[in-house]
C-alpha cells in the first residue's frame, strides 16, 4: 500500500528538511531525525499541506489531525527557507506549510507562516530522460523534472535508507517527490524517495 511507502519516508525523517526548505516538518507527519532533539509541538501552530487558499484565507490538511482554515490579517507574516521574507502570493497549493496563529471569535488567524516545498506522489507511468510521469491518486498525470542538482533516496527499511539515482526509477514503482511546480505545471523535483519493491 503506498500509504505505508510514505508513512515510511515521513518516519525516515528525509523530507522533512527538504519539504520545509530546510526549517519544517509537519508536526503530525514526520518525525525528527535521530541528530536533532525533539521539540513540544506548539499549541498555537498547525503544519500541514495546502488544500484551498485565496485573498483571504488558506486551509491545511493534517494528516492526523484534519484540516483548518486559518484567515488572513494585515498584520500576517509569511517567509520561507531560513526566514526569506516571502508573501501570500506565493503560496501554493500542495505546499507544506507551518502556520503560527490565534483563535479569536470562533476563527483561526494566522499570525506567521512558514512555506515548505510542495510535494507530489503516485505510480511512475514512464521515464524518458530527465522527465519521470507520476500518475497520482487522483488519475492526473504529472511530468517531474530532474537534474543533476536532484537527490534520490531508497527507503530499504522502517528507518533505513540508502542513495538512490535515476537510473533506479522503473515504471510501475511507487514515488514521492518535493520540489515546485512551474508555470506550464511541471514539477521540478528537488528530492524523490522511493521503495524499490
Amino acid at each position: 500500500m503506498f500509504g505505508k511507502v510514505i508513512a515510511g519516508i515521513a518516519a525516515a525523517g528525509v523530507l522533512a528538511g527538504v519539504l520545509a526548505t530546510g526549517a519544517l516538518a509537519a508536526p503530525a507527519a514526520a518525525s525528527p531525525s535521530p541528530t536533532t532533539k525533539q521539540r513540544p509541538a506548539a499549541k498555537d501552530a498547525f503544519g500541514g499541506i495546502v488544500t484551498a487558499i485565496n485573498e483571504t484565507q488558506l486551509t491545511v490538511k493534517n494528516a492526523k489531525q484534519g484540516s483548518k482554515t486559518f484567515a488572513r490579517q494585515d498584520t500576517t507574516i509569511v517567509v520561507k527557507g531560513r526566514n526569506e521574507k516571502s508573501s501570500w502570493s506565493e503560496i501554493e497549493i500542495n505546499s507544506h506549510v507551518l502556520v503560527r496563529y490565534e483563535a479569536r471569535d470562533g476563527k483561526l488567524y494566522a499570525k506567521r507562516i512558514r512555506i515548505g516545498r510542495a510535494h507530489v506522489a503516485g505510480i511512475v507511468t514512464s521515464i524518458s530522460g530527465n522527465v519521470i510521469t507520476l500518475r497520482t491518486r487522483d488519475g492526473k498525470d504529472v511530468k517531474l523534472t530532474v537534474n543533476a542538482g536532484t537527490k534520490y533516496f531508497e527507503f530499504t527499511g522502517k528507518k533505513e535508507r540508502k542513495p538512490g539515482s535515476l537510473k533506479d526509477i522503473h515504471a510501475g514503482m511507487r514515488l514521492i517527490a518535493a520540489g515546485s511546480f512551474d508555470s506550464s505545471h511541471n514539477f521540478d523535483a528537488a528530492l524523490v524517495a522511493y521503495r524499490n519493491k
